[in-house]
């Protein structure tokens, strides 16, 4: 199972390019280009496969948390397309 998630920073392309370089030294792979919501940038990212005994997991740790009212907005976009 391939694991996709998406990277964000809140300080700017410094911080997103630490995030991917971190995730690109560990396997993963970008999807596309950057995007930007909120005045903030986000990179879609592609992983490795995450497996257990019982079932193909992505582990918690492996997720970065949104900034705050990023769910939001990201919602109002959906409405809007």
């Amino acid at each position: 199972m391939l694991v996709y998630k998406v990277v964000t920073a809140k300080k700017g392309f410094v911080e997103l390019e630490k995030e991917v370089s971190l995730l690109l030294n560990k396997g993963w792979r970008p999807v596309g280009g950057v995007a930007f919501n909120n005045g903030y940038p986000y990179q879609a990212m592609v992983g490795k496969k995450v497996t257990t005994n019982q079932s193909d997991k992505v582990q918690e740790s492996e997720i970065a948390p949104l900034p705050h009212g990023a769910v939001d907005a990201m919602k109002k976009i959906d409405s809007l397309t």
